[in-house]
């Protein structure tokens, strides 16, 4: 099961690459995000409607959705129009990594000699994608990459300060809740293109895209993520994440073409191994 979330995630960067085509990315992100909020909403109110919280964690989910899921998706979305598929997928794997360092300046962790060793690996490997880039160092692709990379110590942030919330609560209720209450964010940049859309022309295959990205790659492949963190533990199942941007890269050569150097192949295999070895228990 969790390979095949492997797979949905993996294909999701090049459902969403391929939606920009036809649709703005950020009116695309707002309606796609605003269907998995609707469906994991539907879920958590069938399942746990009957449960109360204080207005204290009310808030705390509130800040955390607007990191995880208002910020971390317009640096995302902003930052995949600028780049490839490829590398986006490469740059979210380093949440772990960032996960680390804010849960250190936290002081929630200590990071060990091997940790730190592969936060560096994996940072070299970043710079060996993007110094490999087919256009060089082109300023939409340095932008591009600089945008995903934040997005990731954003969806890093909402990780770690979830934390204590999960000690509490399901993590159905603080995905959902999250979603709820951070999805709204989104719609205040998105309203100038989706104004000026012309709905009527927008073609099936955009609307399955939409449907995609929304309920099975957030909503169904969350509640298959968490089962396999039932089964098999956190860090067992994080590592099945390290397989995401293989399948991406595969995908991305194949339906989209894009080029892919053997420097970003160097470079992404660099950072494979620099959040393995970041990651894996001493």
């Amino acid at each position: 099961m969790l390979l095949i979330v492997v797979c949905i995630w993996g294909a999701n960067f090049i459902v969403i690459k391929s939606a920009f085509r036809d649709m703005p990315p950020l009116a695309f992100n707002a309606v796609r995000m605003t269907v998995a909020a609707l469906v994991l909403g539907v879920i958590w109110g069938v399942r746990e409607r009957e449960k109360t919280m204080p207005w204290s964690d009310w808030l705390s989910l509130l800040g955390v959705g607007l990191l995880g899921n208002t910020l971390y998706q317009l640096l995302f979305v902003t930052g995949l129009d600028l780049t490839t598929s490829g590398v986006a997928s490469l740059l979210i794997g380093t949440i772990p990594i960032w996960a680390a360092l804010l849960a250190m300046a936290l002081g929630w962790e200590k990071i060990t000699p091997k940790t730190w060793l592969g936060i560096f690996i994996a940072f070299g490997g970043v710079a060996l994608v993007t110094l490999g880039s087919p256009s060089g160092l082109a300023k939409n692709t340095i932008v591009g990459n600089a945008l995903t990379l934040l997005a990731a110590a954003c969806w890093a942030g909402y990780t770690v300060l979830s934390k204590r919330l999960l000690q509490k609560y399901s993590a159905l209720r603080v995905s959902a809740v999250g979603l709820l209450l951070g999805v709204p964010g989104l719609w205040p940049f998105a309203v100038p293109d989706l104004l000026s859309l012309d709905w009527r022309a927008l073609s099936l295959g955009l609307w399955g895209s939409i449907l995609y990205a929304g309920s099975i790659s957030v909503a169904v492949a969350y509640i298959i993520w968490s089962y396999g963190v039932q089964k098999l533990g956190a860090a067992r199942t994080a590592v099945f994440n390290n397989l995401v941007p293989v399948v991406t890269f595969a995908l991305a050569f194949l339906v989209l073409h894009e080029p892919v150097t053997w420097l970003q192949l160097a470079g992404g295999a660099i950072v494979l191994a620099g959040v393995w070895q970041a990651t894996k228990k001493n």
